[in-house]
């Protein structure tokens, strides 16, 4: 099998995947609440927005193919920055917030694709095809300004609510040094990270 037609086999599978689990969200919560308002309330979640993102790629890089000049739009920043996003996801949950959250039945499958089957698919889909742009180094600059959107949402959202959503964002909890100390830890995590693709993407030929 040539590789184009492996590559869109591939995102095909887990595109239909990443949206069926997506919208599972939808039918669990209208099946127990009579409402989609708790699958709108989700969206809050960097997890739910993270996974919405590549899903919309992988979508758009199906549809479009056979056509070189839509595709390679997806490519370079984009893909770059999509690939920073979800393999955060995965990482963040994987090491920090797995062990406090137990799920089971469908909201087990939910947890095993978000967090885990689809940031691995697509951060495969970056090794295996992202090679023709080159990154650069100011790419970070277009790269952190969804995750610096989203940390002060997240905290503007804590003081107002208390519900800071993650637990290493709680100011409350952490108290002002602590939480500092996460804040900086989180970016130069965001940093490291970006900069691990950055090289990976430049030293393919």
């Amino acid at each position: 099998m040539e590789k184009n037609k492996f590559i869109l086999l591939y995102r095909i599978f887990f595109t239909v995947l990443s949206w069926f689990t997506i919208f599972l969200f939808l039918f669990i919560g209208i099946f127990t609440y009579g409402s989609i308002i708790p699958w709108v309330i989700s969206l809050k979640y960097y997890t739910l927005q993270s996974n919405i993102l590549v899903t919309v790629w992988f979508s758009l890089a199906i549809i479009w193919h056979n056509k070189p000049e839509k595709l390679e739009k997806l490519m370079g920043n984009v893909k770059g920055a999509f690939t920073l996003y979800i393999t955060v996801t995965f990482l963040v949950f994987a090491v920090v917030l797995a062990p406090l959250y137990h799920p089971t039945g469908l909201a087990a499958f939910s947890n095993i694709v978000l967090h885990y089957i689809t940031p691995i698919a697509f951060i495969v889909d970056f090794l295996l095809t992202e090679t023709k742009i080159k990154y650069q180094w100011k790419s970070f600059v277009y790269w952190f300004i969804y995750p610096l959107c989203y940390l002060a949402f997240a905290i503007i959202h804590g003081i107002f609510t208390g519900d800071y959503l993650y637990p290493f964002l709680n100011i409350d909890f952490l108290g002002f040094p602590f939480f500092i100390m996460s804040l900086c830890i989180l970016i130069l995590f965001f940093i490291g990270l970006g900069s691990i693709f950055v090289v990976i993407n430049r030293k393919k030929d």
